[in-house]
């Protein structure tokens, strides 16, 4: 009977692998393309903020209730209603592109139903992972879950830009249904009560599920604490996005190929790093990896500065900044991974979806916070001064934040040795 158990948990998780794969790959060709589609249409950098826009408020917003569905009703009746909803979109996008033409308000309105819907499917999904393969193979669905993002941030450009090219939109469009289509079919056989336990759920309205969920984050301190980790994160995360790409343009002046290149090379340091962490036996410190790999990306984003100071020539310097995205990219799995498997381990059943989607509205909204305050920061400031005081800054925080004497005693209540 345990046999069956663990074949039917490795066939989840490889199922789990493929379906993200396809959907962040999906997801990524329509994103750029999509973006291209703006861009070649308006002319305007608002009307592509604009989307951007509506790809990340209405998730954030939604993923609250989301948490509470999760936390309500069968997660696998959630996870394949709403991945239905998304190929339906699109196939209504494609209806309404041969009738009508595509149009950017259309693309708009999709965009938001398509964070909406993604905001129920993402925090149901992360929710049920401990319940389709065990906590015992935690780290290696969550490694896959970050190949998954990887292939998209690497397939989705290069595959998008060139449908764009040579194709249709509504060819464009078709192959994308066809894709979110299969997830579907896919998602549709996983078993996400393998390894689920029987709670009672109790009739409470909404509000009053969110509160108690939001009562039931505050027992928790050392989620609290890899929350607020995770957060800061994020936050100096936006001066990389954000600033690098303006000093290498404006700064340095480097050719917008070789622009790409430095950006390619951070999706290809994702993968390597997830990849290494899915084939890796499970971390017995994750905390002591997690605090490692953080003091390692606060040096890096200091280190964005050296070409500054001491003028290295254009292959020097391209080269410099593909090591730094690599490096960088490889250092955030290496923290949100093994953050993902101690907060996974750390959370009820009954709870998770209200608290992953607390944790999706914070981790969400953060991203374009950060690339404002950043955004206007780089328009004032050096940048040199800017990435200085970030890596500084963001290594005082995981000093403090990540101090032994604040979480030894949590860890040892989820089983995390230090």
């Amino acid at each position: 009977m345990e046999g069956q158990r663990l074949r039917k948990a490795q066939r989840n998780l490889y199922t789990f692998l493929v379906s993200k794969m396809l959907t962040s790959l999906g997801f990524g060709v329509f994103n750029f393309g999509i973006s291209l589609y703006i861009l070649s249409a308006t002319g305007s950098a608002l009307s592509f903020a604009t989307n951007i826009m509506f790809n990340v408020l209405p998730r954030a917003l939604a993923a609250p209730l989301a948490g509470y569905v999760a936390d309500r009703f069968p997660k696998k009746r959630i996870v394949v209603l709403s991945m239905t909803g998304i190929t339906l979109s699109v196939a209504a996008l494609i209806v309404y592109t041969i009738v009508f033409g595509m149009s950017v308000p259309a693309v708009y309105t999709i965009t938001a139903i398509f964070s909406i819907i993604g905001a129920f499917n993402g925090v149901a999904f992360s929710s049920s992972i401990p319940n389709l393969v065990g906590k015992e193979r935690l780290q290696k669905a969550l490694s896959y879950n970050q190949v998954s993002y990887s292939i998209g941030g690497i397939g989705g450009p290069a595959i998008g830009g060139m449908m764009f090219g040579f194709v249709s939109i509504k060819v464009f469009l078709f192959s994308m249904m066809i894709a979110y289509f299969i997830s579907l079919c896919l998602e549709a056989t996983m078993d996400f009560s393998l390894f689920e336990v029987t709670v009672k759920k109790k009739k409470e309205s909404v509000s009053q599920s969110m509160k108690e969920g939001l009562q039931y984050l505050r027992t928790k301190p050392l989620v609290q604490t890899l929350l607020m980790t995770t957060l800061w994160i994020n936050f100096f995360s936006a001066a990389v996005s954000v600033g690098l790409v303006f000093v290498l343009v404006q700064k340095l002046s480097i050719p917008s190929s070789q622009v790409g290149f430095i950006e390619g090379a951070g999706a290809i340091g994702m993968l390597l790093a997830s990849i290494y962490l899915s084939v890796h036996n499970e971390l017995k410190n994750p905390l002591a990896f997690v605090k490692r790999s953080a003091f390692s990306m606060s040096g890096i984003v200091a280190c964005i500065t050296v070409p500054l100071f001491l003028g290295f020539n254009g292959s020097h310097t391209f080269i410099f900044y593909m090591a730094i995205m690599f490096l960088f990219s490889a250092l955030s799995v290496g923290i949100i991974t093994p953050m993902g498997v101690v907060i996974q381990r750390s959370i009820e059943d009954e709870y998770r979806g209200r608290v992953f989607g607390i944790i999706e509205t914070l981790s969400v909204g953060m991203g374009p916070i950060g690339s404002l305050i950043f955004g206007a920061l780089f328009d004032a400031v050096d940048a040199k001064v800017i990435f200085l005081c970030a890596g500084l800054i963001l290594l005082a925080l995981i000093t403090w934040l990540l101090r032994w004497s604040k979480i030894e005693i949590s860890e040892k209540l989820v089983g995390v040795s230090k």
